[in-house]
């Protein structure tokens, strides 16, 4: 029987729930299930503490792109790839034409900061999971075969934004006792200086491979190598999955265009910088280096342009870097950093996030099925629900509520990553304080309803209802 020991794994934890008795006699009965145990809201994770020397390596795989899909100018996710760009020599002083990247700035609506759910990623794996034929996004590039997507997806043990991965992944050079290049940050979050590499990336791309700038009517108002105004809500994003350490691991992440031909093409970074002007400018290059570095890394980007411009927004120069390079570059320098260091400390914050999440979700699946079972005793059959893995997935060894319950009881935790990353913390957040969130509606724990009955599936339907 495909589910049974799930169902013998669950008649095991049973034993351990007991000692939950004299909490659950206590609780009160709310939403269908029963108030959390007391104390639980407020559990005390131990924190992870900054190792004093630099971990042992870790492996990581290549990455290898699953699925792309796109935000439109109104940031209406998109399953294609409308939002690609190609890229384009951008002009330069040393070109004879600097590009003036304040260009376009009085009319630039920077996006509200507020941090992206997953929703857009859950979607659309969602949709490559159906049985969406595969698009080629990049010419060339491998992807996942459409016949072990779903199984893929299911076997991962974190889904997230490249961003997250990209600062738990740079922690490591972020310490107290570090150059204070890396304490203080890599640039200030000004308007303006966001707004240039925007701006940058209008002049180095194109929406088709074809475009020529001798395409366009020349105007006083459109300055040369313009490629258009700029819509930070227009994104194409990636999903890839690799493996750090042991986690394998799905990220999203946006890419910024991409270059080659019909047969072959691979992805771009494009970021810009102050031109140095000294050792002190050259230090401060190789400390964001780390930051970019990662942020292609982590995707599988190949390819790093990096635009040199003055303090006035003038384009003075551009540089290409394969990616590869970076961490050879700054080797022995000041401002140096170790990638082998930095992904092993990332790694080891991850499997530390996987272990007490587990755990503290485990504890509390124990406590709520032993309420459920006690109304389905006096109610009759209740509509338990399972992982769909069958390799080991989160949890999958214990039968998950139905999502009507999901939606209000399942824990949400909130991890605590403040530089110089002494210790990483991690707390259940109080209902409460979930209530005061309007974007909770519909959700179990932080995805949507939608995808957590995509994950799961009724336990008769695999005969493991007993």
């Amino acid at each position: 029987m495909p589910g049974y020991p799930v169902m013998q794994n669950y008649a095991m934890h049973m034993q351990q729930a007991q000692m939950y008795n004299a909490q659950m006699q206590a609780a009160q009965m709310y939403g269908g299930m029963t108030a959390p145990a007391p104390g639980m809201c407020e559990a005390q994770i131990p924190p992870l503490e900054r190792p004093h020397a630099a971990l042992a390596p870790v492996s990581v795989q290549q990455p290898v792109l699953l699925t792309t899909f796109s935000y439109d100018a109104q940031k209406n996710l998109l399953f294609d790839d409308s939002a690609k760009r190609w890229y384009h020599e951008p002009p330069t002083k040393a070109s004879g034409h600097a590009a003036d990247l304040n260009y376009g700035f009085e009319h630039y609506h920077d996006k509200p900061h507020i941090p992206d759910p997953l929703d857009s990623v859950l979607y659309t794996i969602m949709e490559r999971a159906s049985g969406a034929p595969s698009r080629a996004s990049v010419n060339g590039v491998p992807i996942v075969p459409a016949e072990t997507v779903d199984n893929e997806i299911l076997r991962m043990h974190v889904v997230t934004w490249r961003g997250i991965m990209t600062k738990l992944c740079t922690a490591w050079s972020l310490q107290s006792d570090g150059p204070p290049q890396f304490r203080e940050g890599f640039e200030l979050n000004a308007m303006m200086v966001k707004y240039y590499g925007r701006s940058f990336e209008s002049y180095c791309t194109r929406d088709s491979p074809d475009a020529h700038d001798a395409d366009k009517p020349f105007s006083a108002s459109c300055p040369p190598g313009w490629g258009g105004e700029v819509n930070q809500n227009v994104q194409w994003c990636h999903i890839v999955k690799t493996r750090l350490g042991n986690s394998r691991i799905l990220l999203g992440g946006e890419v910024d265009c991409v270059e080659g031909d019909d047969d072959t093409e691979h992805v771009v970074e494009l970021k810009t910088s102050m031109q140095p002007n000294g050792a002190r400018d050259e230090t401060n290059l190789r400390v964001k280096m780390l930051r970019m570095y990662m942020q292609s890394f982590l995707l599988g980007v190949r390819t790093l342009v990096i635009g040199f411009r003055d303090a006035h927004g003038m384009l003075l120069d551009h540089k290409r870097y394969r990616t590869t390079d970076l961490p050879r570059l700054v080797r022995g320098q000041p401002g140096q950093w170790n990638a082998n260091d930095n992904l092993a400390y990332g790694a080891h914050i991850i499997s530390y996030i996987r272990r007490a999440v587990a755990f503290e979700t485990e504890q509390w699946l124990l406590y709520a099925c032993n309420a459920l079972r006690g109304r389905e005793a006096r109610e009759g059959a209740y509509p338990w629900r399972v992982h769909r893995s069958s390799g080991g997935g989160f949890l999958s060894h214990l039968p998950l509520p139905a999502a009507s319950e999901a939606v209000y009881e399942y824990p949400v935790f909130r991890i605590s990553l403040q530089p110089p990353f002494s210790h990483v913390s991690i707390r259940r957040v109080p209902r409460g304080e979930l209530a005061l969130d309007g974007r909770r509606a519909n959700r179990c724990g932080i995805v949507p309803a939608a995808f957590y009955e995509w994950a799961t599936e009724p336990i008769e339907r695999v005969n493991m209802y007993i």
